[in-house]
């Protein structure tokens, strides 16, 4: 496979799967530069499926990371290139999103209002119970997301973005189902594994933080949560073998002092014999991938 149509993949699986929904701004902003390259040199070769999907994709990756102009200069070819679906949903959806990162944030709901029966659009309302003074007290808009979810549950992004405030809030087993509901319609979102991974290994530092007893069978249901964790890294891996994220990932999880007391215990030796040999490996891969920056530097892309 060439690598112009494995950036493209890449870069349809990331729009499809919602999973920028999710990305730091260090990833966003990366993956914006990856974009507008790729669409300079290579947007003439895409069907108009394709070319929509990257151009929205990168209408929101213009907007998450503060390049309004841009944004708009995307919708507005958006408009030209698409013109007979200027009352879409889509289209609708996107001038809505531009014109609340403008601060018109009334113009955007009033335009919204107009179509209450399109599901794409009532999520867009859904936004609007968002908390962004206190991003800690999300409660209504999990709620709401919820209630949008049963009427909508092909909407990828809003379970990403519903896995997203889960994390957020500790809940990460919530956030581990909404994340497995995307990859039920997108099976080689490997993004996707790595935030399944991700929170698996959250939840485990969590209840390792709450750990009482040193019982055989609480480390046992305790080493569950890292095998988990490990083995949607690796599937992340499998699909992708350059996204660095989950080697990261993998190699924090085999190098936790937990696995000291894993030594005693029997019915983890088969968890455990294969950590030394992916510790080795993570580390190797990392090196490769970022050979710019030190493994603790790297280690804080976790947290």
């Amino acid at each position: 496979m060439s690598d112009v149509l494995l950036a493209k993949n890449r870069l349809l699986v990331i729009s499809s799967s919602g999973a920028f929904a999710n990305f730091n701004p260090l990833q966003l902003q990366g993956v914006y530069d990856e974009l507008d390259t790729f669409l300079t040199g290579h947007g003439d070769s895409l069907d108009s499926i394709e070319l929509f999907t990257l151009y929205e994709l990168q209408f929101y990756l213009s907007v998450m990371t503060n390049h309004d102009i841009k944004a708009k200069s995307i919708l507005d070819r958006l408009l030209d290139q698409f013109g007979s679906n200027k009352k879409s949903q889509r289209i609708k959806l996107l001038q809505s999103i531009y014109l609340e990162a403008v601060g018109e944030k009334a113009a955007a709901t009033k335009l919204l209002e107009q179509n209450m029966d399109e599901t794409l659009l009532s999520r867009r309302l859904v936004t609007f119970t968002r908390n962004n003074e206190n991003e800690a007290d999300n409660e209504e808009y999990i709620s709401t997301l919820n209630f949008y979810l049963n009427l909508s549950p092909s909407d990828l992004v809003a379970w990403a973005e519903l896995a997203h405030e889960y994390t957020r809030s500790g809940h990460y087993d919530k956030a581990v189902f909404c994340y497995k509901e995307i990859l039920l319609q997108e099976p080689h979102a490997y993004p996707i594994f790595y935030q399944v991974g991700l929170n698996y290994y959250y939840q485990f530092l969590q209840e390792e933080r709450n750990l009482k007893t040193d019982k055989k069978d609480k480390i046992v249901e305790m080493t569950q949560l890292l095998s988990y964790s490990r083995d949607n890294f690796l599937r992340s891996i499998e699909i992708c073998d350059v996204y660095s994220l989950s080697w990261v990932g993998l190699y924090a999880l085999t190098g936790l002092k937990f696995n000291d007391k894993l030594a005693k215990v029997k019915e983890v030796s088969g968890y455990l014999a294969k950590n030394d040999k992916l510790r080795e490996l993570s580390e190797k891969k990392i090196k490769q991938l970022l050979p710019e920056q030190d493994l603790a530097e790297v280690l804080l892309q976790l947290k």
